[in-house]
């Protein structure tokens, strides 16, 4: 059949679908994706080393022109909220044009405090900010911030970073494959008769019923039939290809000591 040999044809054809290089492509991307992922937190233990390795205001130093406006705005509107909050309010009360008293500057200068920072980062006043005085309170606002920062990775250096460890893993693939095919072939008849009986009769009579009375009559009979036929043939087929692949990864969580004292 031609059906038959069709899904055989198509079956033969499986080593067209590229199976092994899907394999072998699931398999490099899965070790890379590991390695990968080890080399960013190597980089991350690595960095947070060298941050903490420098000093307090080395760090303030390389560290407080990274800290945008809105961190800025957003550490200062803690410090100091304005008196009503509003849409048209400024967030903080350190704005230009905005008048600081004196326990408003005490309270500023406290938090901004940094020891070991020339004049210990307290640069406030009692005093209405103008654009030199703004900025210098924005400056060391940043500086502040880089501070707590500093603090922050000390602290995570002598607790340590919890990182992923891979103990083993499982990687799977499959396919299936299927070849169907068929032929369909269909036939309907029918037959239409006709039967017609004629009759057809003729006489010719005189006045009375006499030798003269001619009469003739015939008959004829007729038939018909037709017969008709009709055929249809089909031929389908179809092939059906799922290929799956899957990752199953074990993996545990430990401390990364990065300091050894």
């Amino acid at each position: 059949m031609a059906a038959s040999q069709g899904a055989m044809d198509r079956a033969a054809r499986v080593n067209e679908i590229g199976f092994p290089e899907f394999t072998t492509k699931l398999i490099s991307d899965v070790f890379d994706a590991l390695i990968a992922a080890d080399i960013r937190q190597q980089q991350a233990f690595i960095e947070l080393v060298e941050a903490t390795s420098k000093t307090l205001i080395s760090f303030i130093n390389d560290t407080k022109d990274d800290i945008g406006p809105a961190e800025v705005m957003q550490w200062l509107s803690k410090v100091l909220p304005p008196d009503v909050q509003n849409a048209t309010a400024p967030p903080s009360k350190v704005a230009l044009g905005t008048k600081l008293s004196a326990p408003e500057a005490a309270a500023l200068n406290k938090a901004l405090e940094i020891p070991g920072v020339e004049g210990g980062n307290q640069v406030a006043t009692e005093e209405t900010l103008k654009d030199g005085t703004y900025k210098a309170l924005l400056d060391a606002a940043a500086k502040r911030i880089a501070a707590n920062k500093y603090d922050m990775f000390q602290q995570m250096v002598k607790m340590g970073m919890v990182r992923l460890v891979v103990d083993n893993g499982v990687i799977e693939t499959r396919l299936n494959f299927r070849a169907f095919e068929s032929d369909y072939f269909t036939s309907h008849s029918s037959s239409v008769s006709r039967s017609q009986f004629d009759f057809r009769a003729k006489a010719k009579t005189g006045g009375l019923l006499s030798s003269w009375v001619q009469a003739s009559a015939s008959t004829a009979y007729t038939s018909m039939q037709v017969s008709t036929s009709a055929s249809s043939s089909t031929s389908s087929s179809s092939v059906e290809v799922e290929i799956m692949g899957g990752v199953r990864i074990n993996f545990h969580t430990d401390y990364q000591p990065l300091n050894p004292k």
